[in-house]
């Protein structure tokens, strides 16, 4: 609740100073006339994404699985997106949307708080009991923008975790692989961004598919090891793990795990978010490099970028 106040106070200064950046406690707002970022959109998208999740689960009389997407998952996103525009400050129209939506959608399950907030803290003359559903939500959810943002996740995912790698490489003396870094003193990350997969990669996907049933969802394994034995794949030791983890991603998602597209530009998307990736991974320097014109790179990053990929960067650890 105190959050929602904070909130609701920034908002009120945002209206009387539209155009000026507003700071209340913790909450942090851009002038109104400013456009949407892509973390903006992304924020959009998952507010969307989780009503019309919300909304269904009620249909279905499914309380408990409407509180999970209607409030625990809303609270996750809002907390990202607070976090993902730190530097910059949240949109105050998408702020106002997720106190709306929040409060709607708790409206079934806690009607005293939700009137509360409804009238007292946002300012409402009527009661929330005749609010309606959102009518603003999207026929479906925009998968596109979904996908950005897990992107954007999992690269801060992966990043930690090759940060993680080179603590335990540190711990390891004499140990081989990867370089010493002190990771107490100020240190750089380079992000390798790829826009093709590797030949192999890509033939060993075309074996999957070739011997893959999608009405039964299995793959034929002794057809695919006669196929990537006959062009002598099976002599790469990267084949088969690599035909291991698409196979369990096609059983995950079905056959569309066959298509590895990026439907968005890495670079640009990488490089708009700098300043959060710089803060939230606590490096002192955070460089996004595109491989189809990286310039001249060491050794040690000749080897770094080697495993990216679309869609899965890879990354380089050092001392400044």
């Amino acid at each position: 609740m105190e959050w929602v106040t904070e909130a609701r106070k920034a908002l009120k200064q945002s209206e009387v100073s539209p155009d000026e950046t507003v700071k209340v406690g913790d909450i942090a707002l851009r002038p109104v006339s400013s456009p949407l970022s892509v973390a903006d959109r992304i924020f959009n998208a998952e507010m969307d994404t989780l009503t019309i999740a919300t909304g269904a689960e009620y249909e279905k009389t499914m309380y408990r699985d409407a509180l999970k997407s209607g409030f625990y998952e809303f609270v996750k996103v809002r907390d990202w997106y607070v976090n993902v525009t730190a530097d910059s400050g949240m949109h105050p129209e998408l702020l106002r949307k997720y106190i709306n939506r929040q409060v709607i959608q708790l409206t079934p399950i806690t009607p005293h708080w939700a009137e509360h907030i409804w009238k007292t803290v946002m300012g409402n003359a009527g009661s929330i009991m005749d609010a309606r559903w959102p009518a603003d939500l999207p026929a479906e959810p925009d998968h596109a923008l979904i996908a950005v943002g897990d992107y954007i996740r999992k690269t801060v995912r992966s990043a930690r975790d090759a940060e993680s790698a080179v603590q335990r490489r540190n711990k390891k003396k004499g140990g081989k692989g990867g370089i010493e870094v002190d990771l107490s003193k100020p240190k750089a990350l380079d992000i390798y961004v790829a826009h093709e997969f590797p030949a192999w990669q890509e033939e060993v996907i075309a074996a999957l598919k070739s011997h893959y049933d999608a009405a039964a969802g299995k793959f034929d394994d002794k057809q695919i090891v006669a196929s990537l034995g006959a062009s002598g794949m099976l002599k790469n030791k990267k084949v088969m793990p690599f035909a291991q983890e698409i196979k369990k991603r096609v059983a995950l998602t079905g056959a569309k795990a066959f298509d590895r597209a990026v439907y968005f530009k890495e670079p640009e998307l990488l490089s708009e978010i700098l300043a959060y990736l710089k803060r939230t991974l606590e490096f002192d320097a955070v460089n996004v490099i595109d491989l189809t014109n990286p310039g001249t790179l060491r050794d040690d990053q000749i080897k770094a970028a080697e495993p990216a990929v679309p869609g899965e960067p890879s990354f380089l650890i050092y001392n400044l």
